[in-house]
């Protein structure tokens, strides 16, 4: 019996990982096409049974981890030799849920404003929805800043043209997803919405800073 449902968990997961492939593309495509639709949509599915919950796309966090993988592979492929990590972030595992968790901080403080600007009680449950909406919206924003620090290291005219390329790309792309959002869900106008969204991303840029320079401690010395 301990056998069959083993048997069960693995054929589970293996479907799980493999639908990936195929739900991961497709998640990202409708999320750069249609951002506001699939953060409602992200919002919607909570209220549906566990079960059936993100049928037709990956669950949030998952899609803003993945994509975060992604960007993290590409780096140890294509990025430039530095100065090997010590300690802790040695380890590329734990590297990689740093990761997860400084680009977090952005849908984090996106939710936040959300749920006080509707004036809710701020708990687990209402910053729930809010927050797996921005996942969404994250992770595009994510690959986009990630893609750039790939290249900016080659130092080049040509790498210095695409990272900015890829990095206003994914910058006005995010804001301008943002500012919609927060006009429609926020109950404010586009102009105040713009602020609000840029003077968030503006301080998620200074506590990325702040944990950077923190991080300067577990890179070896030359």
């Amino acid at each position: 019996m301990d056998l069959m449902n083993l048997l069960k968990s693995v054929e589970e997961l293996l479907y799980e990982l493999v639908s990936w492939l195929l739900f991961y593309p497709l998640t990202f495509w409708r999320i750069v096409r249609h951002p506001i639709r699939m953060m409602a949509y992200a919002e919607a599915e909570l209220a549906a049974d566990p079960k059936s919950r993100y049928g037709a796309a990956l669950s949030p966090p998952i899609f803003l981890f993945l994509t975060l993988l992604i960007a993290h592979l590409f780096e140890l492929r294509f990025g430039l030799p530095t100065r090997e990590l010590t300690g802790a972030m040695a380890d590329q595992r734990n590297l990689l849920l740093f990761r997860a968790v400084v680009f977090s901080l952005f849908p984090l403080m996106m939710a936040v404003q959300r749920v006080r600007r509707l004036d809710q009680k701020l708990t687990r449950e209402t910053l729930r929805p809010a927050f797996y909406s921005q996942c969404y919206a994250a992770g595009p924003f994510a690959l986009s800043f990630d893609l750039a620090m790939t290249s900016v290291r080659y130092a080049t005219p040509e790498a210095v043209m695409a990272t900015v390329a890829i990095l206003g790309a994914g910058f006005v792309w995010y804001v301008a997803v943002e500012t919609r959002w927060f006009a429609l869900h926020a109950s404010v106008g586009h102009g105040t919405a713009f602020l609000r969204v840029l003077a968030t991303v503006l301080v998620g840029a200074l506590l990325f800073i702040l944990i950077a320079l923190a991080m300067a401690s577990f890179v070896a010395p030359l």
